[in-house]
């Protein structure tokens, strides 16, 4: 009988040991599988881009407004009312002859036309000898010269309300429609121009 009764008793302990090793493999398992998920369930960081930047940083905060060039006969220069009546797409090219970045900005901008030769028109004219700068850089029409009709008809078109340049290097691109689609002031890369040239002439 006292054999029967600790055989039982070893049994028992048998039974209970094992039950507890499969319980700690379980959670265990559980763990893993918890860990395995947990990353699914963290949003993704952004992936950085080298080189890469917004329009707006290039374009020096430009405000964007898809609308017509202007076409008041007394502030557009026959070289753009003429393009704009042929439905030819173009490249305004606003720039003192004086600023450094004039020539570079220039470079930029024929290697790109060079590979668009026949698809945009490049206007441009020297803004230097219409305007004063002022100690933060930001250039206005000469007192005077937006009043005066005699003037030269490009220092109004410099002023009129849906251009306004106030820094050169200044970029307007136009489409066949006659709009402007898209407007820079400062230096500009040749894969920014490149991609309004497209967008222009598209």
């Amino acid at each position: 009988m006292r054999r029967l009764f600790v055989a039982f008793i070893a049994a028992t302990l048998v039974f209970s040991l094992a039950g507890c090793g499969g319980g700690g493999e379980e959670e265990a398992g559980t763990g893993e599988v918890a860990v395995q998920t947990q990353p699914s369930d963290v949003p993704a960081a952004p992936v950085a881009v080298p080189g890469a930047t917004t329009e707006f940083d290039v374009s020096g905060g430009e405000e964007q407004r898809f609308e017509p060039f202007p076409d008041s006969e007394k502030i557009v220069p026959a070289v753009i009312s003429q393009r704009i009546a042929a439905s030819k797409p173009m490249l305004i090219f606003f720039y003192d002859s004086q600023q450094k970045t004039t020539d570079d900005q220039r470079a930029a901008i024929d290697t790109v036309l060079n590979d668009y030769r026949g698809t945009i028109d490049l206007v441009s004219f020297d803004a230097g000898k219409y305007v004063t700068v002022d100690e933060s850089g930001t250039v206005s029409v000469k007192p005077g010269m937006e009043e005066d009709e005699t003037a030269e008809r490009v220092a109004r078109l410099m002023s009129a309300d849906n251009l306004d340049v106030r820094f050169t290097p200044y970029l307007v691109f136009v489409d066949r429609q006659g709009y402007i689609t898209y407007r820079y002031r400062g230096y500009v890369d040749e894969s920014a121009i490149e991609r309004e040239v497209l967008r222009a002439t598209e």
